[in-house]
């Protein structure tokens, strides 16, 4: 099933960005943009055991009674073991969670350079490998949408280093055109400068691109750069609510991205020939 939600917002101001969501059946699919974890991959099972793993072991180490602190500034609920929909963990390069890491002990009293030196002790990434379980056929479905004509992308708050080995162990690697990472230097998520460079890597244009995510920020990254269509996944990270906010399309999991694919190529093939008439 399929649910459409067309919406008549201001855009972002930049002119990379304009779009005109009454006309969203005149984008003709030419790059699709996939978020990683709660998209591709099981977002729970990878950044749950792992957050609970961290504050575990930062408890330990400082004697602190931090767990709960770490995990609210995580955004994870360990009554439910759930990512909170908009918490850090959604939408959160390494780097800055390891910071947030750093606030919860400052906050608790700890000197600046000791908190630092704690969670530099006991921090850890979650292996790329063990934890990646993934949501569904995705090497069919990258087969599927190459057989289109459409190329793949990878945009992530994830380390490089990590998605390369997660992407490697699913065997989707060689499917995947360009990747745009946490690490790499980039304005974080919703901020557009990832997918645009992605788009110059590939030589697409924004408006012809589709963003795929689990998140409201997936859909925000979307809407900011300028994508032609933004695709929430339902079940991953962030609730029906917040992803109907800015969404396009809602699917209640990848399976069901070549329809809409197909569906949107059609009306762009519809048109050129109306247009030549």
């Amino acid at each position: 099933m399929l649910f459409r939600l067309h919406r008549l917002r201001p855009a972002t101001s930049a002119s990379f960005a304009r779009r005109h969501r009454s006309s969203l059946h005149r984008v003709d699919p030419s790059l699709v943009v996939f978020d990683k974890d709660g998209t591709l991959i099981d977002f729970n099972l990878m950044w749950g055991g792992w957050v609970e793993s961290q504050a575990w072991r930062v408890e330990m180490t400082t004697g602190l009674p931090v767990r709960e602190k770490l995990f609210d500034a995580m955004g994870y609920d360990w009554i439910r073991r759930a990512i909170r929909s908009k918490g850090a963990l959604c939408c959160t390069p390494m780097g800055e969670l390891y910071k947030l890491a750093v606030r919860v002990l400052v906050n608790e009293g700890m000197p600046a350079d000791e908190a630092e030196v704690v969670i530099r002790q006991c921090w850890s990434m979650p292996d790329p490998v063990l934890t990646s379980r993934p949501l569904g056929d995705l090497a069919g479905l990258f087969r599927t949408i190459k057989h289109m004509g459409i190329k793949i992308a990878v945009c992530t708050t994830d380390n490089r280093q990590a998605t390369i080995d997660t992407l490697k162990h699913l065997q989707l690697d060689h499917m995947v055109d360009a990747m745009a990472c946490g690490d790499d230097g980039l304005p974080a998520k919703p901020a557009a400068e990832q997918i645009w460079t992605i788009c110059q890597q590939v030589g697409a244009q924004p408006h012809n691109t589709i963003m795929v995510g689990d998140t409201h920020t997936d859909m925000l990254l979307g809407r900011n750069a300028g994508c032609g269509l933004s695709v929430g996944v339902l079940g991953g990270a962030s609730s029906l609510e917040d992803l109907a906010q800015d969404a396009d399309v809602l699917i209640p999991s990848v399976a069901k991205l070549p329809k809409v694919l197909f569906q949107y190529s059609q009306q762009a093939i519809r048109n050129d020939i109306a247009a030549n008439e």
